[in-house]
C-alpha cells in the first residue's frame, strides 16, 4: 500500500523585507535629485536657519514730520496741488535722505558706537556684521545698515516713519532717538544756513551804505573845518540881513534927498545926504563882497557845503532802505523756518520682529522653485530642438 508522505507547508513560507516609512520619500527624492538640490535642499537649510539658529531682531519705528510757517492759502493750495500731503515737501526727503546717508551712518559709528550694536556676542553669523560673506569696509557696512535702518514717507498723511532694527529692544530704541537728534540738527543747520543766505545781502548793502555815511561825514566835518563854518548857509544869512538893512537905509536916503532937492534946492543937508549915499554904495559893495565875487566869498562855501548836504541826504535814505530791507529780510527768513516735530516717539519693542522664519522660508522656497522651474524649461526646449 503506497503511503503519501504527509505536506508539512500547505502553502510556501515568504519571507517579506522590512519597509521604512522614510522609503517613499527617498525613493522619490532619488528620482528627483535636481529638485531635491536646488530647492529641497535650500529650503530645508533655511528652515533649519530661521528654526533654530537665527538670531532675534527687534523693529523700534518712530514718526514724525517736518513743516514751516506758511501762510493758510499757501498750505490749502499745496494740500490741493499734492492731494492733501502738505509735509511731503523736499526738505523732508532732504531729511529723510540724510537718514539713511553715509554722514548718518559715520555719526551714529563715532558717537554712538554703531558697529558693536550689530556685532553683539550674541548674533548669528549669517545676521551679524562682518559677516563671512561680506567685507568689512565702511562701504559694506553703509550697504548692511540700509538695510537695518529705513525712512519712509506717507505721501497721503505727510508724515514720516523711521524703523531701526537691532539684536536687541534698548539698542534699537536708542539708535532710533540719536538718528532724531540728528535730523533735528540739521534741520537747525539748514534754517541757519537758510536765514545766513536771506539775510547776508541785506546785512552786506547795510553795512556799505553806513560805511559810505561815515566817509561822508568825515568829509563834511573836515570841510567845516577847512572854512572855519559849522553851516556856510545858516552863516551868511546874518550878513544878507545886514545888505537888506543897508540897502533900504540906502533907498530911504534917496527919496529924502530927491524930495529935499525938489522942496529946498539950496538946503545945506543935501551934501550930507549924498556923502550918506556914498557912504551906504560902498558899504553894500564891500558886504557884497564877502558874499560873491571872490573864491573866499560865501557863494561857493555854501554851493560845495550844500552838495555835502545833498550826498549826505541821499545816503540817509539809503541806509533807512536797507535797514528795512535787513528787517523784511528776517521777517522772511522766520516764515521759512522749519521745524521737526516728533508724531511718536521710538517705541521699546515687546517682541522680536525679525526674523520672520516661515515667511522667508516660503521665500526661499518661491524663489527657488521659479528658479528651478526656469531652468526645466530651458532645457526642455533645448532638448525639444536637439541642442543637448
Amino acid at each position: 500500500m503506497n503511503q503519501v508522505s504527509p505536506r508539512y507547508n500547505d502553502a510556501p513560507m515568504r519571507t517579506q523585507a522590512y519597509r521604512s516609512p522614510l522609503s517613499p520619500m527617498l525613493r522619490w527624492i532619488n528620482n528627483h535629485r535636481a529638485f531635491s538640490g536646488f530647492v529641497g535642499v535650500p529650503t530645508l537649510l533655511s528652515a533649519i536657519y530661521f528654526a533654530f539658529f537665527a538670531t532675534p531682531q527687534y523693529l523700534s519705528d518712530a514718526q514724525f514730520v517736518v513743516r514751516g510757517q506758511t501762510t493758510q492759502s499757501g498750505s490749502m493750495l499745496a494740500g490741493l496741488l499734492q492731494g492733501g500731503a502738505t509735509g511731503a515737501t523736499e526738505d523732508t526727503y532732504a531729511v529723510q535722505d540724510y537718514l539713511m546717508s553715509r554722514d548718518a551712518a559715520a555719526l551714529l559709528i563715532e558717537k554712538q558706537n554703531l558697529k558693536s550694536v550689530y556685532d553683539p556676542p550674541e548674533a548669528d553669523a549669517i545676521a551679524r556684521f562682518p559677516n563671512f560673506y561680506s567685507g568689512k569696509t565702511f562701504e559694506h557696512f553703509y550697504a548692511y545698515y540700509q538695510r537695518h535702518v529705513v525712512a519712509e514717507l506717507d505721501t497721503t498723511t505727510g508724515l514720516s516713519t523711521l524703523r531701526v532694527r537691532t539684536f536687541s529692544a534698548a539698542e534699537s530704541q536708542r539708535i532710533a532717538r540719536a538718528l532724531l537728534a540728528a535730523a533735528e540738527e540739521l534741520v537747525n543747520k539748514m534754517n541757519a544756513r537758510q536765514r545766513a543766505n536771506t539775510i547776508e545781502a541785506s546785512l552786506r548793502e547795510l553795512d556799505d551804505s553806513t560805511r559810505r555815511l561815515s566817509a561822508l561825514n568825515a568829509k563834511i566835518d573836515s570841510y567845516r573845518n577847512e572854512i572855519a563854518m559849522l553851516d556856510p548857509t545858516r552863516q551868511s544869512q546874518p550878513v544878507l540881513h545886514d545888505i537888506a538893512s543897508l540897502q533900504s537905509l540906502l533907498i530911504t536916503t534917496r527919496v529924502q534927498l530927491a524930495q529935499l532937492e525938489r522942496s529946498t534946492p539950496g538946503s545945506p543937508l543935501i551934501p550930507v545926504y549924498m556923502r550918506r549915499i556914498d557912504a551906504l554904495n560902498d558899504e553894500i559893495a564891500h558886504t557884497a563882497t564877502n558874499v560873491t565875487g571872490s573864491q573866499d566869498s560865501l557863494v561857493p562855501k555854501i554851493s560845495a557845503y550844500d552838495e555835502l548836504v545833498f550826498q549826505r541826504t541821499l545816503l540817509e535814505k539809503e541806509v533807512a532802505t536797507a535797514a528795512s530791507a535787513v528787517e523784511a529780510a528776517k521777517v522772511q527768513a522766520n516764515r521759512q523756518t522749519l521745524y521737526l516735530d516728533e508724531v511718536t516717539q521710538p517705541n521699546l519693542p515687546d517682541y522680536a520682529a525679525y526674523p520672520r522664519g516661515v515667511a522667508d522660508t516660503a521665500i526661499v522656497f518661491a524663489t527657488t522653485l521659479g528658479l528651478y522651474l526656469m531652468v526645466m524649461l530651458l532645457i526642455g526646449g533645448a532638448k525639444e530642438h536637439k541642442l543637448v
